[in-house]
């Protein structure tokens, strides 16, 4: 039984690895390739904008509105790879990849506090910490009414576990209620949330009430996370 429930991790574990290395490909495709090809389009427009004499207003103007199209274009393009996999967070790591997502949410005022200098984290859980960040901050913009919001990343056990909590002043909720929502595909997804959480043995502990706001708190072993499975 128990050698069946590590299989079943294990396999769980190389399933989300696989997730998230066809993210990071696609993203970077979609960056470094259709992004790319979608500046020199623009650049092309422009040329072809400059070339054409004086009196072909109508001409210049269909050019402009085609690149304005293309610069939408471009702008969707760069936000689909970034929410995909931001490039930032396999350039510089979590903590400039926390940083920039503080910033990107809109309509929120993000406090992030985080540690000096921060232990050595494998890439799973450098990810599985973005990941949740990510879907706490997003929930608080888009469900819970929330204008503040506070992530705190901290090391403790002397430096053997990684803690995350994540704080807003939105309206709250039922627990029961979200947990069976997110199950089922629906609402907040705290459910895959916890799931995604258990293949690294981690903890979550989720408290909110309706009107006092909502917090996550998520523990992750470093050491366990960082060998390979076998």
């Amino acid at each position: 039984m128990q050698q069946d429930q590590h299989r079943t991790r294990h396999l769980a574990r190389s399933v989300w690895r696989i997730e998230e290395e066809a993210r990071r490909r696609i993203a970077r495709e979609l960056h470094d390739g259709v992004g790319q090809n979608l500046v020199a389009l623009m650049r092309q427009l422009d040329v072809i904008s400059a070339g054409l004499p004086a009196a072909a207003t109508a001409g210049r103007e269909g050019l402009l509105r085609a690149r304005e199209l293309v610069q939408l274009t471009l702008d969707d393009t760069r936000s689909l790879s970034r929410l995909l996999r931001p490039q930032i967070l396999d350039d510089l790591g979590l903590e400039s990849a926390l940083r920039w997502l503080a910033r990107s949410i809109e309509g929120l005022a993000v406090t992030l506090e985080l540690p000096e200098q921060l232990p050595e984290i494998s890439d799973e859980i450098s990810t599985l910490i973005f990941r949740v960040s990510q879907e706490a901050l997003s929930n608080a913009s888009r469900h819970s009414g929330a204008t503040q919001v506070k992530v705190a990343l901290n090391a403790h056990a002397n430096g053997q576990w990684i803690r995350l909590e994540i704080d807003d002043n939105g309206r709250g909720c039922e627990l029961s209620q979200a947990l069976s929502a997110g199950r089922e595909g629906h609402g907040s997804g705290l459910g895959g949330m916890r799931d995604r959480i258990d293949l690294f043995d981690g903890k979550l502990d989720l408290q909110s009430t309706p009107g006092k706001g909502f917090r996550i708190s998520i523990e992750l072993p470093l050491r366990s996370a960082m060998r390979n499975d076998p």
